[in-house]
């Protein structure tokens, strides 16, 4: 199969449309791929995706407005693009992508990214997933394949907070590309999407959209299509297309790259195909300056179907969707299981359509929804067929978005229109074929919604002298008739040098009609229809230079229909939102930091773990004037390689976001260092810290060489078969020691050390290791004392093995690493006591005695715990208890103890008495012998006379 070629973009690591409706589909069958949606474990201990940087603190979901970029290639794994030149195929340790510098400009973090993603040269069957680092692996796929094959299809991703995205490979191996289409932002004017469709704008067969001409795109050819003005598209402002594009009767293998007319032809590439086959992959692509966009085919021909999904508009916020996003994709629909079908499963049929709802459900809003993007597979088709995804309502037009065959399972990405009732339908072709959806995300519009005014008090001010305040004072509309309220946030920011370029801290400020927000804006007048807020910023003393411009960045504005309108950078600009502000000239920078390693009671070690191989640490920063923005912590390991962790202070409504607390002067933040699959084992220390204050000025320390962590993906030395030796002991009595074994391979230079850890009672002796006669190693544990009717129990939780080469191999949960699967536990306390014996020392006591003490001797037995207590019942004649005394004994296993029955009350009155009692363990357990219900005494009953004389 023949790829495009890498383009030159490194980034390092952590840092179908059928042919017409009416045609046959004609792609060759292909073995099924890994089950549709086949679950992939998320790492232990984690939740949920955390925010990227650029979000909105509250609302994760909403990723904003869309800038086209690219195609662009941004990761091949066959020749170390994206990964640092290391080539290597993807296997079931996820490779991590930093696509945090997509947008150029570090100002403009991308909340979500649109890529095109290929598997190649795959090994086995399976599935491919894309999800935010940090986020919980989804039980959903993006793409599935069989061993041999190269397939593409278009990925919509929330960014991790670190800026990077994983891609996990469930089976074998397979190499991964990935090429930028664009990503979305809140940090600068973007465009907003306007769904339209599916409508066919290109069809080659057909001589549509070619002006007639009936030929296949030829061998290292070219064709445009025009798309502004044409199919309901405006003629001005807009920015990119959403296409879904078939490929269909292919005379070679090739690869088609669908790009911005007017540009050279990327190194990136769309659909993938061998001859004959039909591919159909959705595309997002930038429109070229004369409002068109290029087809490319690489070898020999082809036929060329495209669909209109959606455009993308600039300049105009009131008049498309911004992008929400699910974090996590969720499954809609599920023919086989009678997900989103009412329980009904069934497959969709021939020439037939099934609805399925989605505004209202799962999270989904269910008003202003325009359009949602969904991942459908179709699996177990009976024929070669299409399946076309549209608009409830609507009749199924000529446009297809997958093309099958009989017994494939073939995945695609589809952006569709959602129906005036909530719903979109899938309409199958011939045969019949279960059908399954995963969205990942929505447009949402906010066309009812505007902002009127927004102005600053004053333009200018001086806070050189120290801090000064303006106040901000803004007004929403909203004509939406059933809205009962409003509400949103803005963002207060220093301008940088460049436009869309800012520095220091963002002032993120809430305000919700007829309420004032603590910390945040105070509702001035106004009903829904059109309200007025009001903030008091507090102008900074302290900037880079003697003059500072401070402007409102971003305003998102909500309604009780959850209509969104975003208002960013350039967009505000027909507002009075700059302040200019006379300053001080920030003279001082950070102090060196306080640095600590967030252990949490384990070793500093860090095992390869997939999607949770981090480390923490926490930074106390002081920096007196400006106060502090942002930093990096870099780690330096095995031959020169570094990695790096970002953090940056960030408020909203006066309270600070995670990673830092307390206040810009003195804050403590975390800083996570991921470490990626590529990361060479061994000790890692922090080298340098770079903190840059509010006033943008930087100061790096370096050469610290401290809190040194070792990384291990236990490939040189190994260990298996643990077990501990007994697995039950008893501690009733004492503590009991027990070893834990193992086999050890790979070791160099000997094993230096056996570390454990345990979640429970036990505790290890010397750490050094001691060599069995099997050839195991070993070490000696401690069980603890069990106490009271509780008995001890331990787990393994961590094992940290260290060979004298200094390598190290690490097991059991305290790092996310292989389980050993080890417990150890007391003997259950579940047998009582018994008496093997009992007698009294005397037998008869004439009445005159002053004081009667008569002893009674038991010999008891207890195989897991001691005997402590003994009772004493002393009863008449008529078998009415007289006495009861209470003493102490401690026998284990077995032993004798006498216990005194004394009589501090005088004399017994003349008569025969009889003695039962009762023994009880430490662990509550009791036996009764010679009492009302209680067992016979062993060897008769205890008797006792009382004469007169």
């Amino acid at each position: 199969m023949v790829l495009a070629v890498a383009a030159g973009l490194v980034l390092l690591p952590s840092l179908e449309t059928a042919a017409a409706a009416a045609g046959p589909a004609t792609a060759p069958a292909t073995t099924a791929a890994a089950p549709v949606g086949q679950a992939a474990s998320a790492a232990p201990g984690e939740t949920s995706a955390k925010l990227a940087g650029g979000t909105i603190p509250g609302q994760p979901d909403l990723s904003g407005a869309f800038v086209p970029s690219g195609p662009t290639r941004l990761l091949d794994t066959r020749d170390g693009t994206g990964t640092g030149g290391d080539v290597r195929p993807v296997g079931q340790n996820p490779l991590l992508l930093d696509i945090s510098q997509v947008s150029g400009n570090s100002s403009v973090r991308p909340t979500a990214v649109v890529l095109n993603v290929t598997v190649t040269n795959p090994t086995g069957d399976s599935y491919l997933a894309v999800y935010p680092v940090n986020g919980v692996r989804p039980t959903t796929s993006n793409l599935n394949f069989s061993p041999g094959q190269t397939v593409a299809n278009q990925v919509t991703v929330q960014v991790g907070s670190n800026g990077q995205v994983s891609f996990f490979n469930h089976v074998g191996t397979t190499d991964v590309i990935a090429d930028l289409a664009g990503y979305f932002t809140l940090d600068k004017a973007a465009s907003t999407f306007v769904a339209n469709g599916p409508t066919r704008l290109l069809d080659t067969r057909d001589g549509i959209g070619t002006g007639g001409v009936r030929a296949q795109v030829g061998e290292n050819a070219s064709i445009g299509l025009q798309i502004a003005g044409v199919a309901g598209v405006p003629a001005r402002n807009v920015t990119a297309v959403v296409l879904n594009v078939t490929v269909t009767e292919p005379t070679a293998e090739s690869f088609v790259t669908v790009y911005p007319s007017g540009s050279g032809v990327p190194s990136a590439s769309n659909l993938n195909f061998s001859a004959g086959q039909t591919v159909p992959n959705l595309v997002t692509v930038p429109v070229g300056a004369d409002g068109k966009v290029a087809f490319y085919n690489h070898v020999g021909s082809t036929d060329v179907v495209a669909d209109l999904a959606g455009y993308y508009v600039s300049g105009e916020p009131r008049t498309g969707g911004v992008f929400r996003n699910r974090g996590r994709p969720t499954r809609l629909l599920d023919t086989r299981e009678g997900i989103g079908t009412g329980g009904v499963r069934a497959q969709v049929g021939e020439n037939a359509s099934i609805g399925l709802q989605v505004a209202g459900v799962s999270e989904i809003p269910a008003r202003s929804v325009t359009a949602v993007v969904l991942n459908v597979t179709v699996t177990a088709p009976t024929a070669e067929s299409f399946l076309t995804v549209y608009p409830s309502g609507s009749g199924v037009p000529s446009a297809s978005s997958l093309n099958f065959s009989a017994g494939q399972t073939v995945p695609n990405l589809v952006t569709v229109p959602v129906g005036p009732d909530g719903k979109v339908a899938f309409y199958n072709h011939a045969g019949s074929t279960d059908v399954v959806a995963d969205i990942f995300g929505y447009f949402s519009v906010g066309d009812q919604l505007g902002l009127s005014a927004l102005s600053f008090s004053s333009p200018t001010v001086d806070a050189s002298t120290g801090t000064a305040a303006v106040t901000l004072t803004w007004t929403v509309t909203d004509s939406n008739p059933e809205s009962r309220y409003n509400g949103g946030t803005i963002v207060i920011r220093q301008q940088g040098d460049a436009p869309d370029t800012y520095v220091g801290q963002s002032r993120v400020v809430s305000f919700t009609q007829e309420n004032n927000v603590y910390g945040g804006a105070a509702f001035v007048s106004g009903n829904v229809a059109s309200a007025t807020y009001s903030y008091r910023f507090a102008v900074p003393r302290y900037a880079g230079a003697a003059t500072a411009k401070w402007a409102v960045s971003l305003v998102m504005i909500y309604d009780e229909s959850q209509q969104r309108q975003v208002l960013a950078g350039s967009a505000l600009g027909g507002f009075g939102n700059i302040l200019t502000a006379t300053s001080q000239v920030s003279t001082v920078t950070a102090l060196k930091p306080s640095l600590l390693l967030n252990l949490n009671g384990s070793m500093p070690y860090v095992y390869y773990a997939a999607d949770s191989s981090s480390v923490a640490y926490s930074i106390g920063i002081q920096e007196q004037q400006s106060g502090f923005w942002n930093g990096t912590l870099q780690l330096s390991g095995p031959g020169g390689a570094t990695l790096s962790g970002s953090f940056e202070l960030s408020a909203s409504d006066g309270l600070l976001n995670y990673p830092c607390q307390g206040d810009a002067r003195q804050p403590s933040c975390t800083a996570i260092v991921q470490f990626p699959s590529t990361a060479p084992a061994g000790v890692w220390s922090v080298s340098t810290v770079t903190l840059t204050n509010n006033a943008g000025q930087s100061r790096s320390f370096t050469n610290l060489n401290m809190l040194p962590v070792t990384f291990t993906l236990n490939g040189t030395l190994r260990a298996d078969g643990f077990t501990t030796t007994p697995t039950e002991l008893i501690t009733w009595v004492d503590r009991a020691p027990f070893k834990l074994s193992m086999n050890v391979t790979g070791a160099q230079n000997g094993v230096r050390s056996i570390e454990t850890r345990w979640n429970g009672m036990c505790t290890q002796g010397s750490t050094y290791p001691v060599g069995e006669p099997d050839g195991r190693l070993s070490v000696s544990v401690v069980l603890g004392h069990s106490m009271g009717s509780s008995w001890s129990a331990c787990v393994l939780t961590g094992v940290a093995i260290t060979d004298g080469a200094g390598n190290l191999a690490l097991y059991g949960s305290n790092f996310r690493a292989p389980d050993p699967g080890v417990s150890v536990r007391s003997i259950p306390d579940t047998t009582p006591p018994t008496a093997i014996s009992a007698a009294l020392t005397v037998t008869s006591v004439p009445c005159t005695t002053n004081f009667i003490s008569v002893g009674l001797r038991v010999r008891v037995s207890d195989p897991t715990n001691a005997v402590q207590t003994i009772r004493a019942f002393v009863y008449d004649g008529t078998g009415k208890s007289v006495h009861v005394g209470t003493g102490a004994m401690d026998v284990f296993p077995e032993g004798e103890a006498v216990y005194f029955i004394s009589f501090p009350n005088g004399p017994l009155a003349v008569g025969a008495y009889t003695v039962g009692f009762s023994i009880s363990d430490a662990g509550g357990l009791t036996t009764f012998y010679g009492t009302p219900g209680g067992q016979p005494v062993p060897g008769g009953p205890l008797t006792l006379e009382i004469t007169a004389g």
